[in-house]
């Protein structure tokens, strides 16, 4: 088991390192980045209203928008964060 633990370690160093995406897509993930911060703070601004919105609409419904919108928004927060750390690893200076 050992040998194959370090088999694996020494194939991971020898591998080339990865692309750097396409320009569009980098773009991309800046501005789910950006949306997703947006929608993260609108989401907290409104978790007051949620027990209203829950008498008017039904607990089930508002607990699944709600869910949906917050695993949309943290996707895209961390999709975005994901990059950031990318782009500081390779620490190539491009804006």
């Amino acid at each position: 088991m050992t040998h194959a633990v370090e088999h694996r370690g020494a194939h991971r160093a020898a591998e080339p390192a990865q692309p750097k995406p396409p320009k569009h897509t980098e773009t991309r993930t800046w501005v789910l980045f950006a949306l997703g911060c947006v929608l993260l703070v609108l989401i907290d601004a409104n978790l007051t209203h949620l027990s209203e919105w829950a008498v008017r609409w039904g607990q089930i419904p508002v607990f699944l928008a709600f869910f949906l919108l917050m695993s949309l928004a943290g996707r895209w927060f961390w999709a975005g964060c994901d990059a950031i750390i990318g782009r500081l690893r390779r620490g190539d200076g491009e804006s």
